[in-house]
């Protein structure tokens, strides 16, 4: 699963929408839709906010 749909799943199971997380990390709406819709592209300092404003970690598993 790509961090999008992930981002996308979690907001809809929390009822929360894009703007809401924008409210929450400080990005414009537009900007949020943006990377959802992957017109954008994800960078190291957009996940660390949007997992802090989720309160969300990434970990890391290998799969044998």
């Amino acid at each position: 699963m790509n961090f999008s749909k992930t981002i996308k799943k979690y907001l809809n199971e929390r009822e929360l929408n894009a703007s809401d997380l924008a409210r929450m990390t400080g990005y414009s709406p537009q900007y949020i839709h943006d990377l959802l819709k992957g017109d954008r592209r994800w960078n190291e300092n957009t996940i660390d906010k949007v997992c802090d404003a989720l309160k969300l970690e990434i970990k890391f598993l290998t799969i044998k």
